[in-house]
């Protein structure tokens, strides 16, 4: 017959009261007051800074997609003008038997694309002007502007 294995559910004094001054260090109760009025007072709050911040964090969330595409040492992309401030992501495939170089020095990137190979690169919301890329291996055919209004 085969016996179980005896629980310990039975805890000795010493380690009760060691486990409690442990658990009390960790969450002290002069906290929790404090804990609960900030938190109903940026309750509070969220109506009357719900309809500030919507347009800013609306704007600054979610990025715009550009779309790059690399096909005989040449960009082709649809999108040429993008408003000032949002923040932009180029989605560059390249189309060709060979590596490209997708490079900015306006912007601060520099990344290698490989034949087939589809990389994202995000960038923070830009000012007003103009921004060229352009690839570093073929740099008199594989150029592109982007204008920031």
């Amino acid at each position: 017959m085969k016996r179980r294995p005896q629980r310990f559910s039975k805890i000795d004094n010493d380690s009760k009261k060691a486990y409690n001054d442990f658990m009390n260090v960790l969450r002290p109760k002069k906290i929790v007051p404090a804990f609960w009025g900030i938190f109903l007072f940026l309750v509070g709050l969220s109506p009357i800074m719900a309809p500030i911040m919507a347009p800013a964090m609306a704007a600054s969330s979610v990025p715009l997609r550009i779309d790059v595409a690399i096909r005989h040492h040449r960009f082709e992309t649809a999108v040429r003008e993008v408003p000032k401030g949002v923040p932009l992501l180029f989605r560059v495939t390249n189309f060709g038997r060979s590596m490209e170089e997708f490079e900015s020095y306006d912007m601060a990137f520099e990344v290698v694309v490989r034949p087939g190979q589809t990389i994202e690169i995000p960038v923070s919301g830009l000012g007003a002007g103009k921004y060229d890329y352009f690839g570093d291996f073929h740099p008199r055919t594989a150029r592109g502007t982007i204008t920031v209004k």
